[in-house]
């Protein structure tokens, strides 16, 4: 069953560079790059099992919207629902990246997901949905 999981993190991806240009300097193949290391980091996050640098990837006042279809907003919110999320069992996240595009003084990526999670009786399940980064 396809579920849309869509994050918010103001400042895009050209944050997670090291030295941030304005957007209108930022060529699209550069933003796919800065987004496709953001992925992996998200990626690797995950796969350590670590809900603080988890909701450390997001701005203060980020935004999720969880498969279950419940908004989570904030770092403090983010990394509880992070560490549940871990506690259930979810693992092997993995992100593609689908595109990336600069607008205005910002831009934003559409990227795909699969995790393992697990359904009522333990057995694990792949989920798949789409990604949207503001």
């Amino acid at each position: 069953m396809k579920r849309l999981l869509t994050l918010a993190l103001p400042a895009l991806l050209v944050g997670a560079t090291a030295t941030p240009a304005p957007a209108a300097d930022v060529t699209e193949a550069e933003l796919m790059q800065a987004a496709t290391a953001l992925a992996q980091q998200y990626d690797a996050n995950y796969a350590a099992k670590n809900p603080a640098a988890m909701a450390a990837l997001y701005a203060s006042d980020g935004v999720l919207v969880a498969p279950s279809g419940s908004i989570v907003r904030g770092r403090q919110a983010l990394t509880t629902y992070y560490a549940n999320r871990f506690a259930s069992g979810a693992r092997s996240h993995a992100i593609k990246v689908v595109e990336a595009h600069v607008q205005g003084n910002g831009g934003y990526g559409l990227t795909q997901f699969t995790v393992a999670v697990p359904d009522a009786h333990g057995n694990l399940r792949e989920e798949h949905g789409s990604i949207v980064v503001v």
